[in-house]
């Protein structure tokens, strides 16, 4: 399954950063759909600035036990990107996550980071990042509380035009990839290895953090209702890695 985003997105960015990802995820080793909790692969409800349309995917692979692309529209001008790898404990690998939200065909916030599993991101894979260059977007903006959760390289801003768009979704892009290059020469630890559980541990804290974000909540229990948004948000965004 390939999410068309051009159904029911229009913003040129989530357009071609959705379809990045996911030309990227396919090429991953032992990549396979990953079925979503029923009803959640297309999802309407209604809100003040109209119709709310929401499409999910969610594959698995080598070293990945959640790959989730989320596309939303909320009214004509509204688009949402949302897009999360989550690494199976055994491998030390990071999650990846990169969130876009644009209104009125501006993009308001735009996220990417590789965010620790353990107590800091593997060597190689550090270094490589640093490496990166880092373009010098104009507008940063301020992690939210809960942000402990992510790296020091971790990208939040709201881009100012079309330029500082392109530069973000190359960066994003260049993320994705340093991260398929380390999980391809990584092996797995014991699933009862010590490293392991430390990494389970900190993906929990990782899905716990992000399940605080009361924004994210309101918008959907205003489309839908409190119960669906808690389902939505524990089952489908940020569900915890199994025991």
């Amino acid at each position: 399954m390939v999410l068309d985003a051009s159904t029911i997105c229009t913003h040129p960015l989530v357009l071609s950063l959705g379809q990045a990802i996911q030309t990227h995820w396919q090429q991953v080793e032992q990549c396979q759909l990953l079925p979503l909790p029923y009803g959640m692969e297309k999802v309407k409800g209604v809100m003040d600035d109209g119709a709310v349309q929401i499409r999910n995917c969610c594959f698995s692979a080598r070293g990945f036990r959640k790959m989730h692309l989320e596309l939303a529209s909320i009214g004509p001008r509204l688009n949402i990107l949302h897009a999360v790898m989550f690494p199976d404990p055994c491998w030390n690998l990071p999650l990846f996550g990169c969130d876009l939200v644009t209104a009125r065909h501006q993009v308001t916030a735009a996220v990417v980071d590789l965010s620790p599993t353990g107590a800091q991101l593997p060597p190689s894979l550090n270094e490589q990042l640093h490496a990166l260059p880092q373009p010098a977007f104009a507008q940063p903006r301020q992690l939210p509380p809960w942000g402990d959760i992510f790296s020091p390289m971790v990208c939040f801003i709201q881009p100012r035009g079309i330029e500082e768009e392109q530069a973000f979704q190359k960066l994003a892009v260049s993320y994705l990839g340093l991260l398929l290059a380390e999980a391809a020469g990584t092996n797995p630890d014991p699933v009862d290895h010590p490293a392991t559980l430390k990494r389970k541990a900190a993906q929990l804290h990782y899905c716990r953090q992000q399940q605080c974000n009361d924004k994210t909540r309101r918008v959907l229990a205003k489309a839908f209702d409190d119960a669906w948004a808690d389902h939505y948000i524990r089952h489908v965004l940020f569900d915890e890695p199994s025991p």
